[in-house]
């Protein structure tokens, strides 16, 4: 999908090019722009590349985990950025509380040396946590579809 297309979640039209009712720029749906950054990021942290023989996909997460000390903080900023994400689209707080003990279990037992660093391939915390945030808005918007 082109970056400029109006299908992209994250494009917004000035408002001279805005076409009334149109359901690609809906303002009700501001978590929309939101939950298409958080599933890229997470994307990007933990599926971004698949080990050809087994299947088994893991991210930048995996790989920046391996600096000692300094990985595992950077990583850990990461994950507070899709938290901020999710908690500007307007999760509520027990999501944010499971994310947040994702982000904590991923960081703590990441820093331990090489078993951190198994796990760390493992667990996919971002991933876990674009789940959580896609099945509470998928919840939310199908509520709100049918009142």
């Amino acid at each position: 999908m082109n970056r400029f297309d109006r299908r992209d979640p994250t494009f917004r039209a000035d408002d001279e090019f805005r076409i009334e009712n149109d359901p690609l720029l809906d303002e009700d749906l501001p978590h929309a722009a939101a939950r298409a950054r958080v599933e890229q990021l997470s994307n990007f942290l933990d599926n971004k590349f698949r080990l050809p023989v087994l299947g088994y996909r893991f991210g930048w997460d995996s790989i920046i985990g391996l600096i000692p000390g300094a990985g595992d903080i950077i990583t850990a900023l990461m994950s507070l950025y899709l938290m901020a994400e999710a908690a500007r689209a307007g999760a509520g707080a027990g999501m944010l509380i499971r994310m947040g003990l994702n982000v904590l279990i991923d960081t703590v037992v990441g820093a331990v040396p090489l078993l951190g660093d198994i796990f760390d391939f493992a667990f996919r915390s971002n991933y876990r946590n674009a789940n959580i945030m896609r099945a509470y808005f998928e919840k939310l918007e199908k509520s709100r579809d049918n009142p």
